[in-house]
């Protein structure tokens, strides 16, 4: 009768950590925000890790490359021009993220080995962050 106790307790014991696990990997994996490429008009601060010059004499670039990766954006500050700037964000994470400004205007959910191309209207800087995973920050700064 011992040792059925035993057992019954390690069966419920092995039960209820893989249920924890199951928890913990949906909360990294779930998102109740939806995906959307969308126009804004924001103001942004960062730096392109692939600028191309708009040629109209700003500081900042037309396009540029953000990656989620270790659960931070990289570049977290891209320097933009003002009008249309096209991101390409990729997601090197297992983990699901989103691409969202900060002001609400634009929100991309990013899958697990995911890239997103958004194109945006910014007239100022604006930050921008993971919903799933707030600590992820950076900042669109336009010129």
């Amino acid at each position: 009768m011992e040792r059925e106790e035993r057992n019954v307790r390690r069966v419920h014991g092995i039960v209820l950590a893989l249920a924890a696990v199951a928890l913990v990997t949906a909360a990294c994996t779930s998102s109740s925000s939806t995906s959307s490429t969308s126009t804004s008009t924001s103001t942004s601060t960062s730096t392109a890790s692939t600028p191309e010059s708009t040629g109209g004499g700003g500081g900042g670039a037309t396009s540029a490359e953000i990656e989620a990766e270790d659960f931070a954006f990289s570049p977290d500050s891209v320097d933009v021009s003002a009008g249309t700037v096209t991101l390409k964000v990729s997601n090197k994470d297992s983990a699901e993220h989103t691409f969202t400004l900060d002001d609400g205007s634009s929100n991309t959910d990013l899958p697990a080995g995911s890239t997103k191309t958004i194109t945006l209207d910014l007239t100022e800087t604006v930050g921008f962050h993971c919903t799933i995973h707030p600590s992820m920050t950076g900042t669109l700064n336009v010129s």
